[in-house]
C-alpha cells in the first residue's frame, strides 16, 4: 500500500473522526481545545510522515525504459 493519496483519506477521516467527538462531548474549555489540536493533528501528521513512498525512477531505469516500480 504505497498509495499516498491512501494516507490523506485516512489522515482526514481520522480529524474528521476526532473533531465529531470533541463536539458530542459538547467540550469547550480552552484546554480541551489544546487536547483536540494535539489528538486530531499529531497521529495524521505522524501517518504522513512515515507512510512509504514509491522510490523514484532512476536515470538507469529511464534509459532501459523499466517502469517504475510500486
Amino acid at each position: 500500500m504505497t498509495n499516498v493519496r491512501t494516507a490523506w483519506i485516512v489522515a482526514a477521516c481520522w480529524v474528521a473522526v476526532t473533531l465529531a467527538v470533541f463536539l458530542l462531548v459538547d467540550a469547550s474549555s480552552a484546554r480541551s481545545w489544546v487536547y483536540l489540536a494535539a489528538v486530531a493533528l499529531l497521529p495524521p501528521v505522524a501517518l504522513i510522515r512515515l507512510w512509504p513512498t514509491p522510490s523514484p525512477q532512476t536515470v538507469d531505469d529511464i534509459i532501459h525504459g523499466r517502469e517504475r516500480q510500486s
